[in-house]
């Protein structure tokens, strides 16, 4: 019992460690209401999911659901809302809804988060046999840079490009996984990853590894729309469709115990 308790307590530290550090460009994550909604989501998550916990990353995944359903309960626009003057009630709401969204979303990419990361490792495999097959030389390019797919598709698998779009691209984009009737946050998701990397090869392929992972790190994407997440959504279903008349495409050996 005694670990069982300093287990939380770890955990709870690590929850507020990473908490004010969440999407730090939108104050409504700086205000107190909000973080302390978001600690009891985390910690009620981590303790009901024990195979799994808490991992660095899954506080990032709350804010869409945060913003769409806050936005939807008060219907006002976000840079309008005053949350010193949300009810409680409202705010209750907010974050049952939250909690039982993320558990969904995470429920179908549990794997993501339990000893080893095996999803994570899986998708990143998928990702790079699908650059291969599609844009070759933009495949060998990275690979004679010693550059390796995990060095930089890590971070989009893990948070799920929330790092790499802004915030309303974000939830453009997840509404999208949302609708697909499975696997949208793994199987569309790989192949989203690949027409974004692929959007990017003219640039990519003049690159050494130094210029390469400063890309990375700060991708030209702070002005992008709607318009350019539709456009990435639909080519990746074309890409989907393509891969799946044709499984082999896909077939990966299998990463650890699933």
């Amino acid at each position: 019992a005694g670990t069982d308790g300093d287990d939380a307590v770890v955990v709870l530290r690590q929850i507020r460690v990473d908490i004010p550090r969440t999407c730090g460009g939108l104050p409504l994550f700086g205000h107190p209401r909000i973080q302390r909604l978001m600690e009891r989501v985390l910690y009620i998550w981590s303790v009901r999911h024990p195979a799994s916990g808490y991992v660095q990353g899954i506080n990032d995944l709350t804010t869409p659901f945060i913003v769409v359903l806050l936005t939807a309960a008060l219907r006002t626009p976000l840079e309008a809302i005053d949350l010193d003057n949300v009810p409680d009630s409202v705010l209750s709401d907010v974050e049952a809804g939250v909690y039982w969204c993320l558990t969904k979303m995470l429920s179908d990419i549990q794997d993501h988060y339990t000893s080893g990361q095996p999803g994570i490792q899986a998708m990143v495999l998928r990702l790079k046999d699908i650059v291969r097959r599609i844009d070759e030389k933009l495949y060998k390019h990275l690979d004679e840079q010693g550059l390796d797919f995990l060095q930089f598709s890590f971070r989009w698998m893990n948070c799920l490009l929330l790092r790499e779009f802004p915030l309303h691209c974000v939830i453009r984009l997840w509404d999208t996984y949302i609708a697909e009737p499975t696997e949208g946050f793994s199987t569309f998701h790989v192949y989203v990853c690949a027409v974004f990397l692929i959007y990017w090869s003219p640039q990519l392929k003049q690159m050494d590894f130094q210029q390469l992972m400063l890309f990375w790190q700060k991708l030209p994407t702070g002005k992008w729309r709607a318009r350019e997440i539709e456009t990435l959504l639909a080519e990746a279903f074309v890409l989907k469709s393509l891969f799946h008349s044709s499984p082999k495409h896909l077939a990966a050996p299998p990463v650890g115990p699933l």
